[in-house]
C-alpha cells in the first residue's frame, strides 16, 4: 500500500483461534486429524518466538526451532506501523496455513 501510494486503509485485527490454539480458517477443513495435530506446531512456534522476544532473544530463531519438522515457507518479522508482528506460513499436507502473533504494539 505504501509503496504504491494506494488510498486504502489497512485494518489489522486480532487472530481468532480455536480452543487448541490453531488460527481459525476455512482451510482447516482440509486437514486430516493427524495433519491438524501437526499444524499445532505453527501457533506454538509463534508463541515461542514471542516469549524469546520478551526475553530480548531472537524471535525468528526461537520460532523456527519450535516448528517440529514443519518446513516453513517463511518466518518473518513484519512492521505494521502500530505493531510488530511475527508471521509464518507452512504447508501441512496440501494445505497452506498462515499465522501471526503480535510482538510489540497494538493492532488497530
Amino acid at each position: 500500500m505504501r509503496d504504491l501510494n494506494l488510498d486504502v486503509e489497512l485494518r489489522v485485527l486480532p487472530t481468532v483461534r480455536d480452543g487448541d490454539g490453531l488460527a481459525l480458517s476455512s482451510r482447516n477443513a482440509y486437514l486430516s486429524p493427524e495433519e491438524r495435530e501437526r499444524a499445532l506446531a505453527l501457533p506454538r512456534a509463534l508463541q515461542a518466538g514471542k516469549a524469546a522476544h520478551a526475553r530480548g532473544e531472537n524471535p525468528l530463531v526461537a520460532a523456527t526451532a519450535e516448528l517440529n519438522g514443519l518446513e516453513p515457507e517463511y518466518v518473518e518479522i513484519v512492521d505494521l506501523g502500530s505493531a510488530t508482528v511475527l508471521a509464518s506460513a507452512a504447508r501441512i499436507g496440501t494445505t497452506r496455513l498462515i499465522d501471526n502473533i503480535v510482538l510489540e504494539g497494538e493492532l488497530r
